[in-house]
């Protein structure tokens, strides 16, 4: 399962639908992936609204089952594309690209994913 910003940004801000999130990521555990584009923006967005959260989280994410994949050019290229045919910001592209990459279901809180051809996870 292919993590995306959304799904974590619930999570370390104590959102409403933060412990659905945990829920499926112990339910998931052996089998995450996050783009490190994703985790970028993670990091930048955890920055810039708790600065003192900032190393908690990358340290959390770090020790955690989620393997965090570097973006290539095949995910450049499908994430380009995305981003012409759906309304998804760049980091949303990357979670999109992964998905794809690996046939995998997307764990988020986006409904914007539920216009495109990814298995979305998302609470109802």
């Amino acid at each position: 399962m292919v993590v995306d910003t959304s799904a974590l940004l619930a999570v370390f801000f104590n959102e409403k639908f933060g412990p659905w999130v945990i829920d499926q990521l112990q339910t998931h555990a052996s089998d995450l992936s996050m783009s490190t584009v994703n985790y970028a923006e993670l990091l930048i967005l955890v920055r810039d609204r708790q600065p003192k959260a900032f190393s908690e989280v990358g340290e959390a994410i770090q020790s955690s089952s989620i393997r965090l994949v570097p973006p290539s050019a095949h995910h450049a290229e499908i994430a380009a594309s995305a981003r012409l045919r759906y309304p998804l910001n760049l980091g949303d592209c990357f979670a999109y690209a992964l998905a794809k990459e690996e046939n995998s279901p997307l764990l988020t809180l986006d409904r914007d994913f539920r216009r495109t051809d990814v298995s979305p996870i998302i609470p109802r």
